[in-house]
């Protein structure tokens, strides 16, 4: 009896550590998923030398800004699909959905832009604050926690 009792408690304690790696695992997987779709949209940033946040409507799912579009066709390639909300983030903050209309609360990436300079003769200078969500995902609990990457453009004359 007592060697019956005390392999059900090692059996729970390899249980225990078994689910601890396993969500060790998905979080790391999921962060480094973030961080690429992070690096991915920053460098499209880049690419197309800004991008106009007015531009977009609130429900406008196929718009006309190449930027948001590269970006979207970058994202159907990748399995990202975690969502998070911006409103969370602040006021500033403009959220994206997989298909690129807005959406601030159920955002799969945010971008907010920072102006540093610019007016009368010199040139406008801003970067870009890119926000993107990643989880924790265990099997039998779902959602358990939710976490962001941020990442900053370099300065873009416009």
């Amino acid at each position: 009896m007592r060697e019956a009792i005390g392999g059900t408690w090692l059996f729970q304690i390899v249980i225990v550590f078994v689910f601890l790696f396993t969500g060790y695992v998905c979080l790391s997987i999921n962060h480094s998923k973030a961080f690429a779709v992070k690096d991915d949209i920053i460098e499209t940033i880049e690419r197309y030398n800004g991008i106009d946040l007015d531009s977009v409507t609130k429900t406008d799912d196929n718009n006309d800004n190449p930027c948001i579009n590269a970006i979207t066709e970058r994202l159907k390639t990748v399995s990202y699909r975690t969502g998070g909300n911006c409103a969370k983030l602040g006021s500033e903050w403009v959220g994206f959905n997989r298909l690129g209309g807005r959406n601030d609360n159920n955002a799969t990436y945010c971008i907010k832009k920072e102006v540093v300079s610019g007016g009368g003769e010199l040139p406008k200078i801003a970067y870009y604050k890119i926000a993107v969500f990643y989880q924790l995902d265990l099997p039998v609990l779902n959602n358990f926690l939710s976490f962001k990457v941020v990442g900053d453009t370099k300065l873009i004359y416009e």
